[in-house]
């Protein structure tokens, strides 16, 4: 089976960071990139294999070589340039976040219905390729856990480096959805519905945000008119509970964990690379002995292979002609929570997601 042939639109940082995804030797190769920054075009040219340089995205889309497009622009470009690929025939693999909000998310569905051979991903699916995600989402459908009940979702980033630059739009809700919530909140609840699977079916959000702050005169974030941190619960349709919380930037130490409780076991995992951990803890009591405690040795998440993750899938699903480990309707899910929080923020109201 020949590789799947992509253009590369877009030729920033994390761009820069996929490269290695079509020069492996796998199943993904790239023929073109484009960038409204020519230079860095050019540059990352010979990173992803010798690809062509293409003027212009259209320029891409209207090569009947390119089979597929990797889209890593800035977020409200992401969907015009998915809306026009799907027109144009190609299998789309798009930055996360996947859109700027749930409305968007409809639109990309409705457009695949019209070419229901083309496959659409976000990369915000990048940790499904982790050992310990995938044994987290087989436990619970095996019913390892019994009734799952109770999610604690906690992540606390490091601040930015004193005299870090991000580009502007990076400061601006409209461009870019919002902060901590859209950067990396796509990757939160995106790995929870990997591993939910049907029980990820979110109905009620009530949550809290607050902007990022400066924690001294001289670490001032680069963004200040964006989201730093966020307490959030979920309520699915279960009756399963998430809460959800991220933050950056604040006067304690950077923690990630994941607790995961059901009515037979608990399990604590993780998303992000934790190489200090020995690996997932599974809890279960048994008869009346007290509370056994075991490290499963399921492989966790490696950097250079949760990064490249997306276009592999993505290549396989077209290769395979099946849906990806990601899809708009996750995507959509995904979006509700979100739009759901900004109400929820706004009104001070619990919200409620209709189907």
């Amino acid at each position: 089976m020949k590789p799947i042939r992509y253009g590369v639109i877009g030729a920033g940082v994390i761009a820069n960071y996929m490269a290695r995804a079509f020069t492996e030797g796998r199943d993904s190769v790239a023929l073109a990139v484009t960038d409204v920054n020519a230079e860095a075009a050019r540059k990352l040219a010979p990173e992803l294999g010798g690809a062509k340089i293409a003027s212009d995205y259209r320029e891409i889309l209207a090569d009947p070589a390119i089979d597929a497009v990797y889209i890593a622009t800035p977020p409200f470009l992401h969907r015009p340039m998915t809306l026009d690929a799907l027109r144009a025939g190609k299998h789309v693999c798009c930055e996360k976040p996947f859109m700027l909000n749930a409305a968007e998310v409809r639109e990309i569905i409705a457009a695949q219905k019209a070419a229901p051979h083309l496959k659409i991903n976000s990369a915000s699916s990048r940790s499904h390729c982790a050992g310990t995600a995938k044994r987290a989402r087989q436990m619970i459908a095996d019913g390892e856990l019994g009734t799952l009940y109770h999610i604690c979702y906690e992540q606390v980033n490091p601040p930015y480096k004193p005299g870090s630059v991000l580009p502007p739009w990076r400061d601006d809700p409209a461009k870019n959805g919002g902060g901590i919530s859209f950067d990396w909140g796509p990757y939160d609840l995106d790995w929870l519905s990997f591993v939910l699977g049907d029980l990820f079916r979110p109905r009620v959000v009530f949550g809290t945000m607050g902007n990022y702050f400066p924690l001294t005169k001289e670490r001032v974030p680069p963004c200040l008119n964006v989201d730093g941190h966020h307490s959030v619960e979920i309520i699915c349709d279960s009756g399963l509970t998430i809460h959800w919380s991220r933050r950056a930037a604040e006067h304690g130490p950077v923690r990630h964990n994941i607790e995961l409780r059901g009515t037979k076991a608990g399990l604590d995992a993780y998303m992000m690379a934790m190489p200090e951990r020995p690996g997932m803890l599974h809890y279960a009591y048994h008869g009346t002995d007290e509370l056994k405690t075991t490290i499963l040795p399921d492989k966790g998440p490696i950097w250079e292979d949760t990064m490249v993750n997306p276009i592999r899938e993505l290549s396989r699903a077209i290769i395979e002609d099946r849906a990806p480990s990601n899809t708009p309707e996750q995507n959509l899910r995904i979006h509700s929570i979100l739009d759901a929080l900004i109400v929820s923020v706004r009104t001070r109201q619990a919200v409620r997601i209709e189907d």
